[in-house]
Parts: C-alpha cells; structure tokens; sequence
C-alpha cells in the first residue's frame, strides 16, 4: 500500500476539510464512489474515487482526531491490489492541490 499524508492546518476545522477534499475530487473529475468511516480510525471520513470506467481506486481518509496530544492526519492511499497508473500521477497533483486550498 502506498500512503502520502497531506499536510493540515494547526487549526483544523474538519467541515472545511471535507469541502475542500470534495472539490478536489470535482476538479479532476474522479467519482466519489463510497463515503463512509472506518473502523481502524473512529470518526475518520473516508472515501473511495474512481476516474470514468478506469481500474483502480483512489482512497483519502480525513483523521480529525479529538484529543490534544493527537494530531489530525489527512492521507491518499492506494493498496497494491486497486492501483493504476492514473492513481500514482495523480497522487502528488492531489497534495498539492489539496494543501494550497487549505493555504498550509
């Protein structure tokens, strides 16, 4: 599996997170299949893109964690077995595009 973590503000607002996340999605026309939670990470949102009728899936998993001493953690992540070659170029594209909407 292959993980790159997103870099998030000091001050997270988790709504405004999920928002820009979804744009994100819009802007490189993927199609948010599932969202949900996991259980692995409680109270995470969780999604799972696709591009059009391409093979492979793209997961972002937003971690607003509540205690102090544990930060808030945004990630992609691909697991061997649903990647593509869209999903690893798109991947950086993402993280950047991500982290410039949230001015980090």
């Amino acid at each position: 599996m292959t993980d790159i973590d997103i870099k998030l503000p000091m001050t997270l607002d988790a709504n405004a997170v999920v928002a820009i996340v979804e744009e994100a999605c819009a802007n490189e026309t993927l199609q948010i299949t599932m969202k949900s939670t996991l259980k692995k990470y409680p109270g995470c949102v969780h999604w799972h893109l696709k591009k059009h009728d391409e093979r492979g899936i793209l997961e972002v998993t937003l971690w607003p964690r509540m205690q102090e001493k544990k930060p808030s953690r945004l990630w992609l992540s691909v697991h061997g077995n649903r990647s593509a070659d869209w999903i690893l170029q798109l991947m950086p594209r993402m993280k950047t595009l991500i982290e410039e909407q949230m001015a980090v």
